[in-house]
């Protein structure tokens, strides 16, 4: 129930504080970080990026009834049906493409192995995604993209910052890394290593 409750805040929080376009291009982006994390729990079977797709479809769901939602109370007149349907039937296949990549993730968690072409394919990729969390107290909390330089120290580059429920899809070199986030990131397994001591915190 409290769940239920806090979804319903969140909806009513973005209608009255979203526009349509955010709203769509929010799932947009989402959709797509759904599909790049996909390929990596089928390849590795990683519990944890499976967890994020969840939370990806959860927040969809969400976005989807906010806009929904938005375009119903925007309806006046037939021609606004005509203008409005294919934002209404966009919102419906990006929320049909997540939920396909949430059902994939949670497969592979039960236990399926891919298809050895599947693994084939994403296999000859030199670079993977990866999700870290940033501690307390480390070196880069605190700090923006720019300022820690994680591509040129390390070789990663942050996909998304996911904090709490909301993400930052694409984040720039102003975007700040507090405690708590949780950093999807893609490049090689060296570059991983590296960036696990950077995110940890000063007792670590």
């Amino acid at each position: 129930m409290a769940h239920e409750n806090m979804e319903l805040e969140m909806i009513e929080e973005l209608i009255k504080k979203s526009d349509v376009v955010e709203l769509l291009s929010e799932m947009k982006d989402l959709t797509q970080l759904s599909m790049d994390l996909v390929y990596c729990v089928l390849l590795y079977g990683d519990e944890e990026l499976a967890d994020e797709i969840e939370r990806i479809e959860e927040r969809l769901d969400v976005l989807s009834i906010a806009l929904k939602s938005k375009v119903a109370l925007a309806i006046r007149s037939l021609e606004d049906v005509r203008q409005l349907l294919p934002i209404m039937e966009l919102a419906e296949s990006l929320e049909v493409i997540t939920d396909a990549a949430a059902d994939v993730a949670e497969t592979v968690e039960m236990g399926a192995e891919p298809h050895e072409v599947i693994k084939k394919a994403i296999e000859e990729s030199e670079e993977r995604v990866f999700r870290v969390e940033v501690e307390e107290g480390s070196e880069i909390a605190g700090k923006t993209l720019g300022e820690v330089k994680l591509a040129s120290r390390t070789g990663m580059h942050v996909v998304a910052i996911r904090r709490g429920d909301r993400w930052i899809v694409g984040p720039d070199k102003d975007a700040e890394v507090k405690p708590g986030d949780v950093l999807i990131v893609r490049g090689p397994i060296e570059g991983y290593k590296a960036l696990l001591e950077l995110v940890k915190g000063g007792e670590g």
